[in-house]
């Protein structure tokens, strides 16, 4: 190649590191939702500019991250737990940051803790900037 500093610069490593989707955590089968929790799920995921198509959906009843190879930046959790975790809290890991919230079940009726999970998922997704 005539010119190795173009070459070496436009192939980095860098370019070839994806980070991984923001992750949803169901505690139920993805095929046992409802039409009524998959759309809710879709407003929750267009609220914070994510789309079904862009995030991994995972089955879990319990959530040990400590067990995850691939860990995510973000990460939902519906109806999932955490032992010491807060539902609708943000909590940062050294890789990921999440917010643990009731099964879509649940807050398909309950517009108290939507609204709850909707100021955790601001948190996550639109920190403030600068102080």
């Amino acid at each position: 190649m005539s010119n190795p500093i173009l070459f070496n610069t436009t192939y980095e490593e860098e370019i070839y590191s994806f980070p991984q989707p923001t992750t949803v955590v169901l505690n139920s089968k993805w095929t046992a939702l409802s039409e009524a929790e998959i759309q809710l799920l879709g407003k929750i995921l267009s609220s914070v500019k994510l789309s079904l198509a862009a995030v991994r959906i995972v089955e879990a009843q319990k959530l040990d991250l400590s067990e995850w190879t691939d860990k995510p930046g973000n990460l939902i959790g519906f109806g999932v737990t955490i032992s010491g975790v807060n539902l609708y809290e943000v909590i940062t890991t050294p890789q990921t940051q999440l917010v643990l919230a009731d099964a879509l079940l649940i807050l398909l009726d309950d517009d108290d803790k939507k609204k709850r999970l909707w100021v955790g998922l601001k948190q996550l997704f639109f920190p403030p900037q600068g102080s």
